[in-house]
């Protein structure tokens, strides 16, 4: 049915009313399939998101801001997996929104939301005084969230804090041609404290595609924000550092420099906490093995974020950051004690042998992994009831992995092969 280029006035009468503190409000409107609905508000908002129910389509539905169409797409970070849409940021605020309703049917909600504009230049003008670091993996200028949060509630509790052994990577699937990134910052922020429920913003940290680095989740001068557990990891956060990048990474590419400020940020993290950027080990909140820099569609729960075009350049991303640093290229640990393999000599020139802490009844199988995700032949020759000597003639020179597997368990070492 095409769609029929009508526009219905929603009265305010039965609507929520505005909060007091006009940050945001909330209305519920019953729709029907290919209209347009027009939306009035008494005050300017600046940013919205729509949540549906259960098994609701968002394909082919729109809000229009002051003559912007802005597609509507599932919220990859929504709480507990609530159908929603991601944020739509407007350039400037709005009191009047259009809803292209799509195939969406019967009740859904909107959520408009205000963060007040910064005045032009205020950003730039409280970090001019600050000066990037050139040190070896140096931390990048980054924005403190007291400067982008001006004008809005601080978390009302304190930070707690992790052991970071994960960086994980996300998109924020807001629109790709925003220039406030800072707005946009402040957006989020708002959507995921009001909405969300959450005390902070999700992310330890965002990114613009002009390449400044915003804080976001505040240390609140007890802990340093990047060590502050955050709410971006299917709920399994622990151990993690969260980066989100501005934009919609399904739909374009990360501009280079956004991508040099990941790299160097990354870098930063990695060298800090003693971690190998093309190192993989095991997270125990989703019981997986893990590269160390990972996105978010590598945990537990169905999203595409952070957009197939960033998640494809995250290979070469592990390959940069370990070459923009040095890094110790002594193996780590990587898995728990419950498979108790050790890799000998290591690093190795050629072949190397694997020991299990008992002999094993069952066959063996092993595979050698290098950084961008290959798998390399290897010959494993059994010499003892518990020991296998390995031989490869193709693999790459440097940091790789070694799968092994008895049947029921994988356990993944890392090994360093020089040249012979």
């Amino acid at each position: 049915m095409k769609l029929r280029l009508m526009c219905i006035l929603l009265l305010l009468s039965g609507w929520a009313a505005a909060q007091p503190d006009r940050q945001y409000e909330r209305r519920t409107i019953r729709v029907q399939p290919d209209r347009i609905l027009r939306v009035d508000y008494d005050q300017p908002y600046s940013s919205a998101v729509v949540h549906v129910n259960e098994g609701q389509s968002l394909r082919a539905t729109y809000l229009v801001a002051d003559g912007d169409t802005l597609p509507l797409q599932p919220d990859p970070h929504a709480p507990d997996g609530q159908p929603m849409s991601a944020l739509c940021v407007f350039r400037h605020p709005v009191t009047e929104l259009l809803l292209l309703t799509g195939k969406l049917v019967g009740e859904v909600t909107l959520l408009a939301l205000y963060a007040p504009p910064l005045p032009a230049g205020y950003v730039q003008q409280q970090m001019q005084s600050a000066a990037r670091l050139k040190a070896d993996c140096g931390k990048p200028l980054v924005v403190p969230a007291s400067v982008w949060r001006k004008g809005l509630t601080p978390p009302k509790e304190l930070p707690v804090q992790t052991k970071v052994q994960f960086v994980i990577v996300h998109h924020s699937v807001t629109s790709n041609t925003a220039t406030d990134f800072a707005e946009e910052v402040r957006n989020i922020y708002l959507l995921h404290t009001l909405s969300n429920g959450w005390n902070d913003i999700g992310y330890n940290f965002l990114i613009g595609r002009d390449n400044v680095v915003y804080e976001g989740r505040d240390g609140q001068g007890i802990m340093d924000g990047d060590n502050v557990l955050g709410a971006h990891f299917c709920s399994q956060n622990s151990g993690t550092m969260g980066i989100c990048m501005l934009g919609n990474f399904n739909e374009a590419q990360p501009s280079t420099a956004a991508i040099a400020s990941l790299d160097q940020l990354i870098g930063w993290k990695l060298k800090k906490e003693g971690l190998q950027p093309i190192g993989i080990a095991f997270h125990p909140g989703s019981a997986k093995q893990l590269n160390l820099i990972s996105g978010h569609r590598d945990g537990v729960c169905a999203t595409e974020c952070p957009g197939n075009n960033l998640y494809a350049v995250l290979p070469a991303i592990r390959q940069d950051v370990s070459k923009s640093c040095w890094f110790d290229p002594t193996p780590l640990a990587t898995e728990p004690a419950v498979a108790d393999w050790t890799v000998y000599p290591n690093p190795s020139r050629g072949s190397f042998f694997v020991l299990h802490k008992a002999a094993i009844p069952t066959q063996v199988r092993f595979e050698l992994v290098d950084v961008l995700g290959r798998t390399w032949p290897v010959w494993a020759a059994q010499t003892a009831e518990d020991r296998w000597r390995i031989t490869t003639d193709d693999a790459p020179t440097g940091l790789l992995w070694l799968r092994c597997s008895d049947g029921t368990a994988t356990t993944v070492r890392q090994i360093w092969r020089s040249r012979e």
